[in-house]
Order: structure tokens, then sequence, then C-alpha cells
């Protein structure tokens, strides 16, 4: 399965150069290296937050123009229905995916879910670069307590797999690629 992930695209998202650090014209950036490696033969997961308002200029520029499969986790910024997603590029929207590769049982998602036992690791998003900062209790975000409560408190960093687009230069990762990382 030829496969690469992204998360948290944030297109239209001004606040995300202050919050993450983001480049100016960072829409540009993720969407150059999408086309650099999606084909034909290629599925892009979305693990959720694709965009933060004009949501159909977005998806119309940046999704429903990339070759391959499209799949998307919604996050929690995306909004609109499934069926809007669905006739705006998308060809699965769900909540979460379970995968089974290379012998491993791979949990997909938005927000980090709590440890299951047939799942050997949770890959998501939603945390950007501060998760050190949220494990300590330092919020800095308003909102950013409350949003981040139901799943703080079962972090496992051995299980859960934070991906976050600011650490991968704006590049969408292999799965194959990543999953070695974690042996």
């Amino acid at each position: 399965m030829n496969l690469w992930i992204t998360t948290d695209t944030h297109f239209g998202h001004r606040k995300m150069e202050e919050y993450c650090g983001r480049p100016k014209g960072f829409e540009i950036r993720i969407y150059k290296h999408l086309v650099e490696v999606l084909t034909l033969d290629t599925i892009l997961l979305h693990l959720g937050d694709v965009c933060i308002g004009k949501d159909e200029a977005y998806h119309a520029q940046f999704i429903q123009s990339l070759p391959g499969k499209h799949w998307l986790l919604r996050g929690n910024h995306d909004k609109k229905t499934n069926n809007w997603y669905l006739n705006h590029g998308w060809d699965f929207v769900g909540e979460e995916i379970l995968l089974r590769f290379n012998n491993k049982n791979i949990l997909f998602s938005h927000y980090p879910i709590p440890k299951q036992s047939r799942v050997d690791y949770n890959i998501h998003g939603h945390i950007h670069t501060h998760l050190d900062r949220l494990l300590k209790g330092n919020y800095v975000v308003e909102g950013e307590k409350e949003r981040n409560k139901d799943w703080l408190p079962t972090y496992d960093q051995n299980y859960h797999k934070l991906l976050t687009i600011e650490e991968t230069n704006y590049k969408p990762v292999n799965l194959e690629q990543l999953l070695t990382q974690y042996k």
C-alpha cells in the first residue's frame, strides 16, 4: 500500500503562523510537497483539520486537484457533513480507521485515542508542537485545557504516535517509512 499521511494542514488559518511558527504562505508549501509524492496509485490519509474557513475554495485549490485517493479523518475544525467532504475531493470520511500494516494494527485518528488491546499504535495529529507543554499542564491558548482534557490523562508515548506537520517540514510522511521509526 502506497499510503502517505498528513495532518493539521489548517489551510487559511492565519493564527497558525503565531501558534506554531508557520511561515507565511505555508499552504502553498504543503500543497507543493503533496504534489511531489502523490500519484494515481497513492492514498493520502489526512488526520484532520484541513482548513479554517473558505472550505469550498481551499478544497478546490488544494484537495480536488491532487492525484490518487484521499481519505479524511475528521478533526475538530472539520465541521461540514460527510457528504460535503465526499463531494469535495474525499473518497473516505470518518473519525478513525484501523489498518493492519507490516503485522501491526495501527489506529489512525485526529485526537489521541485511549489504548486498546488489539492496537499496536495510535497515529494521530491535533497537538502540533505542543505535546510536552500540554503534558505538563501548561496551557497558553484560550480553551486549550478544555479541548484536550479527554485524552491528556491517558496519553502514552509508547502507544500514541504524534504526527506534526511542523516537524515534517510540511511534507507528507510515507507510512512504511514512518513505521521504521517505531521499531
